[in-house]
């Protein structure tokens, strides 16, 4: 291989690596985060229906705080920050999902 050749593969390799981080790593990035945000929201639905069937109907209060401890663990463990607002606002729209495929 002559000393052209290589310098143009040399040439060819850096750009594509600089458009593999430039590109590829953040898009990676990004679908797994968007694969985090997905699995809290199945995950909540499924500790509200848990919350429901071990605690019984008429204590919403000690179901609530439950399935918060909950998911808060597992937030703390996946390095998920989501502000309290936001967990009501999933659990609220997991317990609607639930007494609508209830009735």
């Amino acid at each position: 291989m002559n000393d052209f050749t290589f310098n143009v593969l040399k040439i060819v390799v850096s750009v594509s690596c600089a458009l593999i981080v430039l590109y590829l790593v953040p898009y990676i990035k990004n679908k797994l985060k968007d694969d985090k945000y997905s699995d809290l929201v199945v995950l909540i639905h499924t500790a509200v229906q848990a919350a429901e069937q071990t605690i019984g109907a008429g204590k919403g209060k000690l179901k609530k705080a439950e399935v918060v401890a909950f998911i808060t663990n597992w937030l703390n463990t996946q390095k998920i920050d989501i502000t309290e607002a936001q967990l009501d606002n999933l659990i609220e729209a997991a317990v609607f999902q639930m007494n609508l495929e209830i009735k």
